[in-house]
């Protein structure tokens, strides 16, 4: 992410333990545990009046977390302390974002511009491993709600890193990584046969497949291979299944080709590269390099 000499502050809570934090461009925040009283502070403090914005609902158990957005925050808030959806009745804090302004001058009041932060949010929160309990919706943009929204989302993403809720940011929409759930609902979708789907390995179509997301190098996204997983490259026995983008599925079989050095198989560990392209995706192997775009379950 780049810098843009953009400074963050936390300041001690207060009597009802409230924890503000702000930017010094547009975010500001209210943080605290779920309480009638603080939300009574918080309407106190900005005004009683209509205050729109986006808010983060904790729950320790599972690490589950709803991302909602709101016209009216305090209202909304009211309603999920009082009447809280089942998914999430068991929420013990709250963060609420917003830039600092009524509805009247907020940008936060643009409909269209919370939900695609909502829908941002959804999706970085599931990529920082939380459970997710909301569906978000991203509506149509037009040029001047796309700066103003993009604008806010790289902010946030400096908050959210700060405050230490992230650790990990989204990659190019192509590059994301795929969670679980959402892979095994992809593959489904695409006809494929889950008999078994572990972390890291798993059997599809009665073949089995070795899950890895790669960790990112300059080269691209870096896949080690050691023990049984470099033994079944060997044995050119299974599949690396890749869930990032369009969700590569590559037969050992193709990569073992790019590996032409005779002692390779002899070494502990063996390192190849995925590189996602604008038009193609490469496998790359020290000097070698194959095209594997035809592998991607979604083309």
């Amino acid at each position: 992410m780049e810098e843009k000499n953009i400074g963050y502050s936390e300041y001690p809570p207060n009597g009802e333990k409230i924890i503000r934090d702000r930017t010094t461009a547009q975010i500001r925040s209210w943080e605290f545990s779920r309480s009638t009283k603080a939300l009574e502070k918080f309407n106190q403090e900005i005004g009683s009046i209509e205050y729109p914005g986006i808010y983060i609902l904790f729950e320790s158990r599972n690490n589950t977390v709803y991302v909602g957005e709101a016209k009216n925050l305090y209202n909304r808030l009211k309603t999920h302390n009082l009447s809280p959806e089942e998914k999430i009745k068991n929420w013990e804090k709250v963060l609420i974002i917003n830039d600092g302004r009524s509805a009247t001058q907020s940008d936060f009041n643009d409909n269209a511009i919370r939900h695609t932060i909502e829908e941002y949010l959804i999706r970085l929160l599931k990529t920082n491993k939380y459970k997710v309990v909301a569906q978000g919706e991203k509506l149509f943009l037009n040029p001047l709600q796309k700066v103003i929204s993009d604008s806010l989302i790289e902010e946030l993403n400096f908050f959210l890193l700060k405050k230490n809720i992230i650790t990990k940011l989204l990659e190019e929409k192509k590059q994301e990584e795929i969670m679980q759930d959402e892979l095994k609902k992809i593959l489904v979708k695409y006809d494929y046969t889950i008999d078994d789907l572990k972390s890291y390995e798993g059997l599809i179509n009665g073949e089995r497949v070795f899950i890895r997301p790669g960790s990112k190098k300059a080269k691209g996204w870096q896949v080690t291979f050691r023990d049984v997983f470099k033994k079944a490259l060997e044995d050119e026995n299974g599949s690396l299944l890749m869930p990032r983008g369009g969700i590569l599925l590559i037969p050992l079989s193709e990569i073992k080709k790019c590996i032409t050095d005779a002692d390779a198989f002899s070494r502990n560990t063996i390192d190849i590269f995925i590189a996602f392209g604008d038009d193609s995706i490469k496998l790359r192997y020290k000097d070698n390099e194959i095209d594997v775009t035809s592998f991607q379950i979604i083309k």
